[in-house]
């Protein structure tokens, strides 16, 4: 077990607890302190009093040093939430780097209320009404574990003064500027003047609130498919949420999202297809002909080559060109199209604005018809290669050729001059010619 040892009040007395009980549970303890570089001198007496308290308790100590400002600022955002992802970047990795099974954080009921509060007040959904979580696994049964969730501030304090433990105070922590003092003093502890009992009573709705959000959130399975893109059907609206929920997790964002955007990624599938949603961080979600696809923002591939054989890099997919009539792997598409009929000056690029495209055995049209004929989504166009000259397309490649250059096939339907023909094949990088 390795504690999350600040020097306050809360870490000591869990620290204190596990030190009292560690022989007689057999339990190998460790502590680890991140100094935050936030409040100067004060951090590195922080250090320097859990550094004394673990040599004299004779427990390893795992201490981190960090800007944690710079940090903030290179990530543009606020220094509470740069201290608190740093810590659970260094207590993950501690569990994965097997020098702990467990890592004991001092959330109490007190913390477990303002985080309710804060995310219901930034317009947060069931999901962040559940508050803090006892047990946060990381790998397998190990995980970060909140042991004090349970008890109150109060209950800490007199426990530490019952043995006569000293404990470093964080003069931050009056600071009402940071948004977790605010709640701390000035709408909790007013409001425990009133309902004296009113964090266990948070503790025991958010709770509440946790089974019910789990339970929906295990429905979830039959409406997602996860992949390259994050696949939603449609769902009762209860299931339909959390599956937006689950596919902004599945692309990183944890807490960056309000209730809002779960709306707006819900209101999705009330409109035609193609209308989409702006997202945190850049995500988009839209309308894929009934579904929600949810994606990160992407730009078109650049690149353009001549004509003849090799194997191009396409962004996302290489495109091999062959000389002759000669298949594709299993569930690939090979184009067959007459060298002869291209213009000398035909390349393979990506799309652009203005293509025209006269497909195998149709009349012309803009390549954007082209597509829309073939239900491939905006998002999606511009992952297809084309060989064209000018305006004028001559192959979709992983689709479709033009029908000036189909080739002529004899009464047996093979080809009459194969010598003449190419063989054009897409596949994503890293899959395996077949």
């Amino acid at each position: 077990m390795c504690v999350a040892l600040s020097g306050g009040r809360d870490s000591l007395a869990l620290f204190t607890f596990f030190a009292e009980n560690a022989e007689k549970s057999d339990i190998a303890l460790s502590a680890v302190h991140v100094e935050h570089g936030i409040r100067g001198e004060d951090s590195l007496a922080d250090a320097a009093f859990v550094r004394a308290l673990c040599e004299g308790a004779r427990v390893p100590l795992f201490l981190f040093h960090a800007d944690i400002p710079a940090l903030a600022a290179a990530e543009g955002e606020g220094v509470e939430e740069a201290a608190r992802r740093l810590r659970l970047q260094i207590f993950t990795r501690l569990i994965e780097e097997d020098k702990a099974d467990f890592v004991a954080t001092a959330h109490h009921a007190g913390d477990n209320a303002e985080s309710v509060l804060f995310n219901l007040f930034r317009g947060a959904s069931l999901t962040g009404a559940g508050g803090i979580r006892a047990f946060l696994p990381v790998r397998g049964d190990r995980g970060i574990v909140r042991p004090l969730l349970g008890c109150t501030r109060e209950e800490i304090e007199s426990y530490l003064l019952s043995r006569g433990a000293r404990w470093r105070e964080d003069a931050s922590n009056a600071d009402a500027a940071y948004t977790r003092n605010f709640l701390r003093h000035k709408v909790l502890a007013p409001a425990k003047e009133r309902f004296p009992a009113c964090e266990r009573a948070v503790g025991a709705f958010s709770r509440a609130a946790r089974e019910d959000d789990d339970y929906l959130f295990s429905l979830t399975d039959g409406y997602v498919r996860e992949g390259e893109e994050f696949v939603i059907r449609p769902a009762p609206l209860p299931v339909l949420r959390r599956c937006c929920i689950r596919a902004l997790r599945f692309l990183g964002i944890e807490k960056d999202y309000t209730s809002a955007h779960i709306d707006a990624m819900c209101a999705l599938l009330e409109k035609e297809s193609g209308a989409e949603a702006d997202l945190p961080r850049g995500i988009r979600a839209v309308n894929d002909y009934g579904e929600i696809c949810v994606f990160p923002a992407r730009r078109d591939p650049v690149y353009e080559y001549p004509f003849g054989e090799g194997d191009f890099d396409c962004g996302g997919f290489v495109l091999s060109v062959r000389r002759g009539v000669s298949g594709g792997a299993e569930g690939e598409k090979a184009l067959f199209f007459d060298g002869r009929a291209l213009p000398e000056d035909a390349v393979i690029r990506p799309r652009r604005e203005g293509d025209v495209f006269k497909k195998f055995g149709g009349g012309s049209k803009k390549l954007k018809e082209f597509f829309i004929d073939k239900k491939i989504p905006a998002r999606r166009r511009g992952l297809y290669p084309l060989i064209a000259a000018g305006k004028q397309v001559f192959a979709v490649c992983g689709l479709e050729i033009a029908d000036s250059v189909r080739g002529e096939r004899g009464a047996d339907g093979d080809f009459s001059r194969p010598e003449e023909m190419f063989t054009a094949v897409l596949r994503k990088k890293g899959e395996r010619h077949g």
